[in-house]
């Protein structure tokens, strides 16, 4: 075989096998998982906090466009008792991927973020609704035996509040199945003045396909 041809098949090989195509087979995802979830707000005494679970599909290309659809559920109450309040977090978004070294990746996401509450203390029901849009700067980093960590940076503005959104975690996916963890922390301004931070944890199965 010509140097130059047996150059170019090690080449081919080395890119079919390296890391980060591995990893790019397992970008699409379904991950299913557990929230534990605690929201403060000047205008509350106390906090609230509850345990609750979602599910969230990442599909298309870890370098180039992609969807990623999410929805979380979290029942929390006030501490000491006496007033409930349902957390709900929906998403839709899409993006582009561009690559970060040999097993990196920064990710622009714009995406649809609908924040819904519903409050019940002695016997009143009051639901809300906040709606509007999130923009996020992320970046993925696989590391050494299929584990990898992830963060991102980004802003939300919704109907009454707008502020920055916090995220870090890391992943280890050593075949078909793995495990993930985050931190999600919001920090919101209110309009008319007032702070709303909410602070998740999620842990849970990711599933590649």
């Amino acid at each position: 075989m010509p140097h130059a041809f047996r150059l170019a098949a090690v080449a081919l090989a080395a890119g079919v096998l390296s890391p980060a195509a591995v990893a790019n087979d397992k970008f699409q995802r379904i991950e299913f998982f557990g929230s534990y979830a605690q929201l403060e707000s000047d205008g509350i005494a106390e906090d609230f906090d509850g345990i609750g679970g979602g599910l969230r599909v990442v599909g298309g290309q870890r370098v180039g466009f992609f969807g990623d659809f999410q929805g979380e559920y979290v029942p929390t109450e006030i501490d000491g008792g006496g007033a409930d309040l349902d957390f709900e977090n929906y998403r839709a978004g899409a993006g582009w991927g561009f690559p970060a070294g040999p097993v990196g990746f920064f990710q622009v996401k714009a995406e649809y973020v609908s924040l819904r509450t519903k409050l019940e203390s002695g016997g009143v029901e009051v639901k809300e609704s906040q709606n509007g849009y999130g923009v996020h700067l992320q970046f993925e980093q696989d590391l050494a035996y299929d584990f990898g960590v992830h963060a991102s940076l980004g802003y939300l503005d919704v109907d009454d509040a707008d502020g920055t959104e916090y995220v870090i975690g890391f992943h280890w996916v050593p075949d078909v199945f793995g495990f993930f963890a985050q931190l999600r922390w919001d920090d919101l301004n209110v309009d008319g003045g007032g702070e709303l931070e909410i602070q998740t944890v999620r842990a849970g199965f990711r599933v590649p396909f």
